[in-house]
Order: structure tokens, then C-alpha cells, then sequence
């Protein structure tokens, strides 16, 4: 990250500390509802990726998502039943995030590539979901629904994202921050 002000350090440890809170608060949810209804699970995936998109979004810089993925994780790990791991898949959620914009060198940010991205992870999502959950245990329909769930959530939620990006933007608490267009 070139030219890094304090400014957008402390912009993005905001960002992460509020995606850590809701991180925590996920965790419980998620993991009642993984105990109740399993194949509902992976709806629930998609808010790990609202603060690294809603970051790149604002600040349209390369390794925005990364950093903010790592300091949400180090918030939620404290809380997390995961503990340190739940901040190791943060990271790797925010790696995955950053990689479609390494592909173009961090000089395009258009919404279609915010949303190939999604796409990206939600498969990488969907087969960890496959796994971890044991979808294979399920009945067909429930492990249709437990695929589809993961592969999905990460898009709606990156597209919500880019939603509260937009009325953020317009306050100008990122005038200065993100580059020209």
C-alpha cells in the first residue's frame, strides 16, 4: 500500500472493528443455526465480506481488503468459539477478495469485478461448506440448499456492500482517501 496515510489506517481500522463486532455477534448466530438447520448455514457466510468490499469500494486501493480482513478477524477472534482460526479465515476471505483487483493491478474497480470476485470465493466457500457441514449427510434438496447458500451469500452480501458504500462516499468522509477517478 503506496502512499498510506494515517488517515486511511485509521479509516480502515474502523471499518474492521465494526466488521469484527459484527463478525462476533455472526459467529453465534450462525453457529445456532448450524446447529438447528444446517443447510441454512451458508447464508449467513456473506457478512465476512461486507467490510473488505465496502473498503475497496470507499478507497479504491490495493491491500484495503486484506488489512481490514486481518483487523476484523484479530477483533473477532478474542469473542470467537473459533478463537485465532476465525481470524486465519478472514484473512484468507480478504486474500480472495483482493485478488480479482491484483489481476488488474489495482487500476480498474468496477462493480463486475467486485461481484467476479464473489463469484470466486462463494465457490471456494461452497466446497468448504460441502465439507465442513458434511452436506453430504443431508438430503438432496438440503445440500442443494447449503450449496447455493454459500455460493450466493458472498454475492449478495459484496453487493450490499457496494449499497452503503454509495451514501458513505456521498458524506465525504473518503474525500481525500480514495484516488481520482
Amino acid at each position: 500500500m503506496r502512499n498510506t496515510s494515517t488517515r486511511l489506517l485509521l479509516s480502515c481500522a474502523a471499518i474492521g472493528v465494526v466488521g469484527g463486532i459484527v463478525f462476533i455477534v455472526n459467529s453465534y448466530l450462525g453457529g445456532t443455526l448450524n446447529a438447528v438447520a444446517p443447510m441454512l448455514y451458508g447464508l449467513t457466510l456473506g457478512v465476512y465480506f461486507v467490510p473488505g468490499a465496502l473498503a475497496q469500494r470507499l478507497f479504491r486501493r490495493g491491500g484495503v481488503a486484506l488489512l481490514v480482513a486481518v483487523l476484523s478477524g484479530l477483533v473477532a477472534a478474542a469473542f470467537n468459539p473459533l478463537g485465532f482460526l476465525a481470524a486465519l479465515i478472514s484473512v484468507g476471505i480478504g486474500a480472495l477478495q483482493e485478488l480479482p483487483f491484483l489481476v488488474t493491478r489495482y487500476r480498474r474497480w468496477p462493480v463486475w469485478l467486485f461481484v467476479a470476485g464473489a463469484v470466486l470465493s462463494g465457490v471456494v466457500l461452497a466446497a468448504g461448506m460441502y465439507r465442513l457441514v458434511g452436506a453430504r449427510d443431508l438430503d438432496p434438496a438440503g445440500a442443494l440448499v447449503l450449496v447455493a447458500g454459500s455460493l450466493l451469500s458472498p454475492v449478495v452480501f459484496t453487493l450490499l456492500a457496494l449499497a452503503l458504500a454509495r451514501p458513505l462516499a456521498a458524506t465525504g468522509v473518503t474525500r481525500g482517501l480514495a484516488p481520482r477517478r
